[in-house]
């Protein structure tokens, strides 16, 4: 099973190639080689596997991370 994470785009780096994003207060880097759509910082983005994959809005990134958290918090992974 694969499971895409929603974080917020928090600066664009190495010429547009890259981003660190927040998911839920951790940082990570990923690249935007293959996100379907520009963004920027404060958009939200579907991470997968290192790379941003699909821009979502803001609330659809809190309803996922919403049920993320009820899986973790379940023991459900």
């Amino acid at each position: 099973m694969c499971i895409g994470f929603p974080g917020e785009i928090l600066s664009i780096i190495d010429n547009g190639q890259y981003a660190v994003i927040d998911i839920s207060g951790t940082r990570r880097e990923l690249c935007l080689d293959i996100v379907d759509e520009e963004v920027g910082v404060g958009d939200f983005v579907l991470c997968h596997a290192g790379f941003a994959i699909h821009r979502v809005d803001r609330e659809e990134a809190e309803e996922r991370l919403d049920v993320l958290r009820e899986i973790i918090k379940n023991d459900c992974l």
